[in-house]
C-alpha cells in the first residue's frame, strides 16, 4: 500500500493527501511517499519514479539491514531501526528512508507507530517550530527524533522489571517453601531483562553512530543549518546508551546478589547439617557402647535396674541440649 502526501510551506495547510503521485513537485513543497509492505511491482514503480539504485532497493526487499546512511548520488538512503514491545519481549522494526532535496520516501514492512505519530504532528503543525519551509532533511530529523524517543518508555519497562526482580530474589530466600521453583523463575526473569537490554543497545548504538556521521557533515542532502536540530537527537542517543549501560550494571549487581544469597543459603544448610552431625555423633557412640555384648561378669552401668534405660535416654538428651547451648554461646547457631 502506497500513500503520497505533499508538505506545503503554509502551516495551516499541513499535509495534503494526493490521489496520484505528481510528475513534478511544486516549488517550496516536499513530496512524501509512504509505502507499507509494498509488493515487488510497487517497489519497481518507486524505483522507476525516483530513479532509485537497485542496490538500495535490494536492501529493502531482503531486509535484515544494519542501521546506516549511504549516499547514492542524487539521493541518500538510510536504514532506521525502531524498537517495538511485543508482549514481554522487545523486537526491532525496520524503516527504510530515501530522500533528496525535493522528495522523501519511507518504506516499512508493517504498520509503524512512529510514522503514525509523525503524520499526526505534520498534519497538526507541519514542521513548526523547526521551520516554516518544509525540507526533506528536517523531515528526516523528525523521524529520527521519534525513533530515539521510542526508547524511553521501553527503558521504563526495564527499570520496573529490575525493581521487581530485586524484590523477587530477596523474597525467594526468605521463604522456605517452593524455593527451587522461585529461584528458577527469578533466573528466567533475569535472563529476560538482560535480553531486553541487549536488544535496546544493539538497536540504538548504530543509530548513535549514524547521527555522529550526520553531525560531522558527512551525509549529503542535509543542510548545515539543520545540524543543530540533529544535535538534540544525538545527545538523546548518548543519554539513552548511558542509561542502558547503567541498567546492565544494575542487572549484573542483581545477579551477584542472587549468587551471594545462593552461597549464603548453601553455607547455612551445610552449617546446620554439620551441627546436627556433631550433636548426633557422641549420642551414636553411647548407643553403640550400650548396644555391644561383653564377656560374662561385666555389665553396663545401670543395666541392673529397671530405670537404667530411661536414665540413659535422659543423659543423652541432656548431652544434646548442652552441646546445642554451647554452640549457641559461641555463635555457631
Amino acid at each position: 500500500m502506497i500513500n503520497a502526501f505533499v508538505l506545503k510551506p503554509k502551516e495551516d495547510e499541513g499535509l495534503k493527501a494526493l490521489e496520484a503521485v505528481p510528475a513534478e513537485v511544486p516549488a517550496g513543497c516536499v513530496l512524501w511517499v509512504d509505502a507499507q509492505a509494498p509488493t515487488g511491482d510497487e517497489m519497481e514503480a518507486l524505483r522507476a519514479r525516483f530513479d532509485l539504485d537497485h542496490y538500495s532497493v535490494e536492501d529493502v526487499l531482503h531486509g535484515g539491514q544494519r542501521p546506516k546512511v549511504e549516499e547514492y548520488g542524487t539521493y541518500t538512503f538510510s536504514v532506521v531501526h525502531l524498537p517495538v514491545a511485543d508482549g514481554g519481549k522487545f523486537k526491532v522494526s525496520e524503516l527504510f528512508v530515501f530522500f533528496s532535496d525535493r522528495w522523501f520516501v519511507t518504506v516499512h514492512p508493517q504498520r509503524s507507530e512512529a510514522l503514525d505519530e509523525v503524520r499526526k504532528r505534520l498534519v497538526a503543525r507541519g514542521l513548526s517550530p523547526l521551520s516554516k519551509v518544509p525540507s526533506p532533511d528536517l523531515l528526516y530529523y523528525v523521524f529520527l527524533d521519534f525513533a530515539v524517543d521510542m526508547f524511553y518508555p521501553l527503558l521504563d519497562v526495564v527499570e520496573d522489571d529490575l525493581d521487581a526482580l530485586e524484590k523477587r530474589i530477596v523474597g525467594t530466600f526468605r521463604a522456605r517453601r517452593r524455593r527451587v521453583e522461585k529461584v528458577t523463575s527469578a533466573m528466567a526473569m533475569m535472563g529476560g531483562v538482560k535480553e531486553k537490554l541487549m536488544v535496546l543497545r544493539r538497536t540504538l548504538a548504530p543509530i548513535r553512530d549514524m547521527l555522529g556521521m550526520i553531525m560531522r557533515g558527512a551525509v549529503p542532502h542535509i543542510k548545515d543549518s539543520s545540524l543543530r536540530n540533529f544535535r538534540d537527537v544525538y545527545d538523546h542517543s548518548f543519554q539513552l546508551i548511558e542509561t542502558i549501560d547503567a541498567y546492565r550494571d544494575r542487572a549484573s549487581d542483581v545477579r551477584d546478589l542472587h549468587i551471594s544469597l545462593v552461597a549464603a543459603s548453601t553455607d547455612n544448610i551445610v552449617k546446620v547439617l554439620t551441627i546436627v552431625v556433631t550433636i548426633i555423633s557422641p549420642l551414636s557412640l553411647l548407643a553403640g557402647v550400650y548396644g555391644m555384648n561383653f564377656t560374662p561378669g561385666f555389665y553396663e552401668p545401670g543395666s541392673g535396674t529397671a530405670y537404667g534405660f530411661y536414665a540413659m535416654m535422659a543423659g543423652m538428651g541432656a548431652l544434646a541440649v548442652g552441646m546445642a547451648y554451647v554452640f549457641r554461646r559461641i555463635g555457631w547457631i
